[in-house]
């Protein structure tokens, strides 16, 4: 800070002006007011922190809103009713239809194979007439596929797309004996089929008459293993797949009337529907939980890259620290003459702390505002193309955490110089100019220093998703603190009592590694965090990796088999050792035996005493 004294600036008013309440801010006023010269990094590294922690919130933020407001398309209705395993019963069913519209929907995996057209003969004999029946394709494969079965009341809320676009209900007829059906596009690249071609699916066969293009209760579904194979509810049921014990998830979905579609009455109806049949164990899900799933993987996510800010906070905490000791050297000639002139060290503390705090202020709106745009950019140059519903919203919470964030990163990092340069006296700044003395700043500087960091610590544990990943964070982030700073005064040690070089330009390289001031510490501690951070990152995708590459084929079975009946159980035994099961070693045969027969073999034998 470059201060001009005139004659009227003497003694008595300069000790006057420090008893007034504005000498701090009318003084530092004047140093800003000459620019921001010295600050790039202080404010690059506030920036850049609260950028991170205010757009991934925000982001976040945008992604709830949006599933939230669109929980009716997610979910398919007002409220759904999943049961596994079986229908809803009449009195059930009954107790649905009394409260609005229902659209019933089964969903469970199978397998599809392709089937091919039989061209009829040249010359048929004429005891034979000519024929045209689509038989399975022989030595063709077969894929898992997600049925989805349907009735003509589906879609509740939002519109199925299909591409050729055509009516649900002409898309899933019966023609020509066989089965409407729309398929994910990849379950046409897996079985090289086109438009137009059949598969089956268990005992019916299916025509692919379009592609699914767009579903508007996907995001509500579990994780599909396969492709989606849209069909209808009387498909299913000729398929022969409804048996007993099998793996379908029932779900009923409930539209309410219009003029009692409140959340009040979404509420009424789940609690009576939990009162009248407590034993029907469906589950409840209502549009404002319509994806329990995604909402918590958003906020995993949403802490994970918060964390990640915050770690670019603590390591551009090292980048501020050297900025503000930068600072406060280039205007050692500013606070001499000051102190000279009578001011305490309690004003060049409020002086440049003042300082600080407002281009910290600066730096933080700057990240907050950028922040704070990113879900709108999101949304305009990325909104059509996601398949996530973003409602990009102003969230003043989330902005005013990231501010907190910064304002507070700031000053935990600056208290320490700015302390130090309380009790430095006149000549030690003249003198420090060639070489000083280091100084631990005064208790109550450090107990500060120490209070912003406890709370800093308590607002990333108590404003996260998962607090215990949040405390292995910062326990891990003081430990690298800790460990980076002894490394440092390792290595000054060693510089310090390293033999004497001939060399001058590695003496002076030596010396200037453990001389007073010098910036071993800083520069370990930058480098040290910044490489921590992106090792680990490195060995976790590493050894998770290794892991799964190492342990997946010893654990896991070449092939497996879902919902097997209990009177097929002996099928697959006779199958792979029909096809030569000998090739396989004996022990992979008899873990692979056990695997596929072992329960349901023993259900066989209770059966056959039965």
């Amino acid at each position: 800070m470059s201060v001009t004294l005139n004659s009227r600036a003497t003694l008595s008013t300069l000790r006057a002006a420090g008893r007034s309440g504005g000498f701090a801010g009318r003084f530092a006023w004047r140093d800003l007011r000459g620019g921001l010269r010295g600050f790039g990094v202080f404010i690059a590294c506030i920036a850049l922190g609260v950028l991170a922690i205010a757009g991934v919130g925000s982001v976040a933020a945008s992604l709830t809103d949006g599933i939230g407001k669109a929980g009716r398309v997610i979910l398919g209705g007002d409220l759904a009713f999943t049961l596994i395993q079986r229908e809803a019963d009449d009195t059930e069913r009954a107790f649905l239809d009394a409260h609005g519209a229902v659209s019933a929907a089964a969903s469970l995996r199978a397998m599809a194979r392709p089937v091919a057209r039989v061209a009829p003969a040249a010359s048929p004999p004429l005891s034979s007439a000519p024929t045209n029946r689509p038989t399975e394709a022989p030595g063709t494969a077969a894929t898992l596929v997600e049925v989805k079965a349907v009735d003509d009341r589906y879609p509740l809320f939002g519109a199925f797309a299909s591409d050729p676009p055509l009516p649900l209900a002409a898309l899933l007829a019966q023609k020509d004996g066989a089965f409407g059906a729309a398929a994910d596009p990849l379950l046409l690249t897996r079985l090289g089929l086109k438009i137009g071609d059949r598969i089956k699916v268990g005992d019916a066969e299916f025509e692919l008459r379009a592609t699914v293009a767009g579903e508007p209760d996907k995001l509500a579904g579990a994780i599909s293993l396969g492709p989606r194979l849209l069909i209808g509810v009387a498909a299913l049921r000729a398929s022969g797949l409804l048996q007993p014990g099998s793996l379908v998830r029932w779900q009923y979905r409930l539209r309410l009337p219009e003029p009692r579609s409140s959340d009040g009455a979404v509420t009424a109806v789940e609690k009576q529907a939990q009162a009248e049949f407590p034993e029907a164990g469906w589950e409840i899900r209502s549009r404002s939980k319509a994806s329990p799933q995604l909402e918590r993987n958003v906020e995993r996510f949403s802490q994970y890259l918060s964390l990640v800010g915050l770690a670019t906070l603590l390591i551009g905490g090292v980048g501020v620290a050297n900025a503000v000791a930068s600072h406060l050297a280039r205007n050692r000639d500013t606070i001499a003459t000051l102190k000279a002139l009578g001011a305490g060290g309690g004003n060049i503390f409020a002086i440049y702390c003042t300082e600080i705090i407002t281009v910290g202020l600066f730096a933080t709106l700057i990240g907050a505002v950028l922040g704070a745009a990113l879900p709108f950019a999101i949304a305009y140059f990325f909104g059509a193309i996601l398949p996530l519903p973003v409602e990009p919203t102003f969230q003043p919470g989330v902005l005013a955490l990231s501010i907190a964030y910064g304002v507070l990163t700031a000053l935990a990092f600056s208290l320490w110089p700015l302390g130090r340069a309380h009790d430095v006296s006149v000549s030690m700044l003249f003198r420090d100019q060639v070489a000083g003395e280091r100084s631990w700043p005064r208790a109550r500087y450090i107990g500060a220093s120490a209070a912003i960091v406890a709370i800093l610590a308590a607002l990333a544990v108590f404003t996260t998703y998962d607090r215990r990943i949040a405390a292995f964070f910062l326990a891990a982030a003081a430990a690298v603190f800790v460990l980076l700073r002894l490394a440092a005064a390792l290595v000054m040690a060693m510089a310090r009592r390293a033999p004497r070089q001939n060399s001058t330009v590695l003496r002076l390289a030596i010396a200037n590694i453990h001389r007073v001031g010098a910036l071993t510490p800083s520069v370990m501690l930058s480098l040290g965090l910044g490489l921590a951070i992106l090792v680990t990152i490195a060995e976790i995708e590493g050894n998770l990796h290794r892991e799964f590459a190492a342990a997946l084929p010893d654990k896991a079975p070449s092939f497996f088999f879902l919902d097997i009946p209990a009177a097929h159980a002996r099928r697959p035994r006779h199958y792979f050792c029909a096809r030569g099961a000998s090739r396989f070693a004996h022990r992979r045969r008899r873990v692979v035996e056990r695997f596929l027969c072992g329960r349901a073999a023993r259900l066989a034998r209770k059966q056959d005493r039965a």
